[in-house]
């Protein structure tokens, strides 16, 4: 049966997608082997602008790895495609492998991917992965497989359709952590992955909200999602390639006895962090259903991510009775204006934020909640800022703020407006995900709110004096280059190196 080797970038070890796709392979018949090549780098270069690059030992021993495999896989998303790019070149000029790319980014740009890799997958991957796995073992032709695009004599042969969706996800086998086969990049060298190994990387890099003791496990309970902002990868997943959004939920009954699996198969695992783009969305049936089984069977901490339409007050008081300590929701920006742009105006208006914020302050001794801000918006005025900070300056305390930079990820329609009024740059896909290249007075506010700014400060920080003295073009350079500055001492002090910072 057929060997594949797969390559998961970035600084997360979590990798669902990939872990699946191994489990179901093997599931199968074939072999797998699993390779995690997280880098602090990731999370410097958002600050220092420095491309990131991997030893040639460390190369080296990736080549040695991928020795014997009859394919190498890639899951790209576009802040990787770089370090995918100069990856691959490597392997492929030591190796005769084919190398397939899948993953948000591939699947909107197989053109330019085919520029790298021998194949793309397109689209969702269970299907279409089983089905060249299969080829290949049976050296066929996998030109007609939905979802894969090939090459033959240097030109595309495109895929005669997207992967198929899985509509049942409670078919599919739960992730992949026997750890048979994984190999880890951890202080300059691969080596193989242990239940050690990882824990001591994910306390790290991700720990758990609530402060405990041991590794949070990151679980997704559903695909898609209910909403379309303009900046999600999302887009052009569903809208482009299946024709609408098609959000698909597990039952509350497969989502618990992954729980118990996991937390059985990992017992260090002191908290549950749900990936999903909105937990939330599910009915208060399914809320109500799953808090009741979670509370008799799990019994861990719960961190989960909202969107303001999604939260009720029943809800919430649900999930912080079943174990939720802390929620992540999305606010993004305080400008009716740029939610619009968003289009976010029925997902997460200021007023639906701030009534969210509400319901999450309601249980303030037990519920700490996470803000997440967009800045760095080519579209967005002074004056749209100023309206962000005044709804930072509403929102009840507790809080916590997460701030990042706008990311164009190709094939979104906010992409797609950016290209068209020729405001994208040359270092795209480098600097997506944070790097901060432009910031202004009240952006550098928004970001000193992570930091617990008083209230009253913040109130002083946007009167009409300072406001004339540093809201203005010719002061912003100066507060890019404190942020800078402070970004810097932060890493050489280690402080803040967290995948979800």
């Amino acid at each position: 049966m057929s060997k594949i080797t797969f390559i998961s970038l970035g600084i997360s070890t979590d990798a669902i997608g990939i872990r699946i796709l191994s489990a179901l392979l093997k599931q199968k018949g074939h072999q797998t082997q699993l390779v995690f090549l997280p880098t602090v780098d990731d999370i410097r270069r958002r600050s220092t602008r420095k491309a990131y690059t991997y030893t040639p030992e460390v190369i080296g021993r990736l080549v040695e790895l991928a020795q014997g495999s009859q394919l190498v896989g890639f899951s790209v998303m576009t802040h990787h495609a770089t370090i995918a790019k100069s990856l691959t070149q490597a392997l492929k000029g030591e190796l005769a492998v084919p190398v397939i790319w899948g993953g948000i980014h591939p699947t909107s740009r197989p053109e330019e991917c085919l520029g790298v890799a021998d194949m793309v997958c397109q689209g969702e991957g269970e299907t279409s992965m089983l089905q060249l796995a299969d080829r290949l073992d049976a050296r066929e032709d996998p030109a007609d497989i939905l979802g894969i695009w090939t090459k033959r004599d240097g030109q595309i042969v495109p895929s005669p359709g997207a992967g198929p969706m899985t509509h049942d996800l409670d078919s599919l086998p739960f992730p992949d952590y026997d750890f048979n086969d994984h190999h880890l990049f951890s202080d300059d060298h691969i080596e193989p992955m242990t239940p050690e190994n990882w824990r001591r990387h994910v306390l790290r890099f991700f720990p758990p909200f609530n402060k405990g003791d041991g590794p949070a496990y990151q679980v997704l309970s559903a695909r898609g999602c209910p909403f379309s902002c303009s900046f999600c990868g999302e887009a052009p997943l569903h809208d482009r390639l299946y024709g609408k959004r098609y959000f698909r939920k597990r039952s509350v009954a497969n989502l618990i006895k992954e729980l118990e699996w996991a937390t059985a198969s990992l017992p260090s695992i002191s908290e549950i962090c749900f990936c999903d783009d909105t937990f939330p969305s599910r009915s208060v049936d399914e809320i109500r259903d799953f808090c009741a089984q979670y509370k008799d069977r799990i019994h861990r901490p719960i961190y989960c991510l909202t969107s303001p339409a999604n939260v009720t007050r029943e809800k919430v008081d649900l999930l912080v009775d079943a174990g939720l300590t802390n929620i992540g929701m999305g606010i993004q920006a305080g400008s009716p204006r740029i939610i619009s742009l968003y289009k976010r105006e029925k997902v997460g208006s200021p007023e639906q934020s701030l009534a969210a914020a509400r319901i999450f302050n309601a249980h303030r001794d037990r519920l700490l909640p996470f803000y997440d801000f967009i800045i760095e918006n080519p579209y967005e005025t002074r004056e749209d800022l100023l309206e962000t900070v005044r709804l930072l300056i509403s929102l009840p305390r507790p809080y916590e703020t997460r701030v990042y930079a706008l990311s164009f990820f190709p094939g979104t329609p906010l992409y797609e407006k950016a290209a068209a009024d020729g405001i994208l740059g040359d270092d795209l896909y480098d600097g997506t995900f944070g790097q901060r290249t432009k910031i202004g007075y009240l952006e550098f506010i928004i970001d000193l709110n992570q930091h617990h700014l008083p209230k009253p400060l913040l109130r002083v920080l946007i009167t009409r004096p300072l406001l004339f003295c540093f809201n203005r073009p010719r002061a912003d350079g100066l507060f890019l280059g404190i942020r800078r500055a402070m970004k810097w001492v932060a890493l050489k002090l280690h402080i803040g190196e967290r995948g979800l910072s």
